[in-house]
């Protein structure tokens, strides 16, 4: 009978079959050196691929924010202009066909990029915006319609006001503090007033008293400027040419969001210049074009709605548009 055992008869193994078991060895090392190096590929492809998609997103993310941030822009633009044509029709008519016709337009232009967006006004609040221009001779004293009373409620009833600007001729206003002129905000129990006085002709003096149960307390700054160049102050963005005043906080005690309040001016045969605010107006005040100051129809706020989708990334969000609130 043939002998198939594997050893010889001394007990040593055959020289072929060290071999066959050396081959074997070699084989399942190489196949398992392959596998490491095929699962070390899928994993790098799995997370250059995720790596891929997150820089996707978010350069997506960047180009919608970017599309919400000029689209927010053009409409304020839009609602201002509105405002100024405000005597040529209803406000709120018209600036809801301006944003349609911007939609589209704004719409046909994104999906040449393969971008679907659209733009919905969801709502709006009305209000009334009072402003007084320059005439055809010059600027207007702060008086009243007539003339002729200096110490008048502009506003009663007021909710909130927003883009409350006020320029003037500083070489023109008083420079006894204690009679300049002065816009106030008041309501029981709490009173707000911004004064304007001058000390010399190339510098206003701004003094914000801030009155409550507990007694007044005043702050007042000096800012220069250009001999003889009107000053703007912003009173709900509390600047002062576009210089910062922390104490200037439009109607700061007063507007709660609550009670309402009435603004007045005081001492206005004391300065010359123009104004324009915004009011959230429970009563709706009845528009006037008789004579400056002018009041008309206006939007205090607007909600948009703004979509900007990819195929990488759909984004939506309501904006509240109230250019100009004191808190915005």
């Amino acid at each position: 009978m043939a002998d198939v055992s594997l050893f010889r008869r001394d007990g040593r193994e055959d020289a072929d079959s060290v071999e066959d078991r050396a081959q074997i060895i070699l084989i399942t090392g190489l196949t398992l050196a392959v596998l490491f190096v095929a699962v070390v590929l899928l994993l790098n492809t799995v997370i250059y691929t995720e790596n891929l998609a997150t820089r996707g997103a978010d350069a997506g993310g960047a180009e919608a924010i970017e599309f919400r941030d000029g689209v927010t822009e053009d409409l304020i633009e839009i609602m201002h202009r509105e405002h100024r044509n405000a005597s040529a029709g209803d406000v709120g008519d018209e600036f809801d066909a301006r944003v349609a016709t911007y939609a589209r337009t704004v719409a046909d232009l994104r999906a040449r990029d393969g971008v679907i967006a659209d733009v919905t006004v969801t709502g709006t609040k009305p209000g009334t915006l009072i402003f007084q221009n320059e005439t055809s001779t010059g600027l207007r004293n702060m008086t009243n319609r007539s003339g002729t009373t200096p110490d008048w409620t502009v506003a009663s009833d007021v909710n909130q006001t927003r883009d409350y600007q006020l320029t003037v001729d500083s070489t023109r206003v008083s420079n006894d503090e204690s009679g300049a002129f002065a816009v106030v905000t008041e309501r029981p129990g709490a009173n707000w007033s911004v004064t304007l006085s001058n000390d010399a002709p190339d510098a206003i003096n701004v003094t914000v008293s801030n009155g409550t149960g507990n007694g007044t307390t005043n702050v007042s700054k000096r800012f220069p400027h250009e001999t003889g160049a009107n000053v703007t102050i912003d009173l709900t963005a509390g600047t002062v040419d576009g210089d910062r005043f922390s104490q200037l906080v439009w109607a700061e005690g007063v507007q709660n969001g609550n009670d309402t309040y009435d603004i007045r001016y005081r001492n206005g045969d004391e300065a010359f210049g123009t104004y324009s605010f915004v009011i959230d107006d429970p009563d709706d005040t009845a528009s006037d074009w008789s004579s400056r100051p002018y009041v008309a129809d206006a939007l205090y706020r607007v909600n948009v709605e703004i979509r900007h989708r990819t195929p990488e990334l759909t984004y939506g969000e309501e904006v509240r548009l109230a250019p100009g609130e004191r808190d915005a």
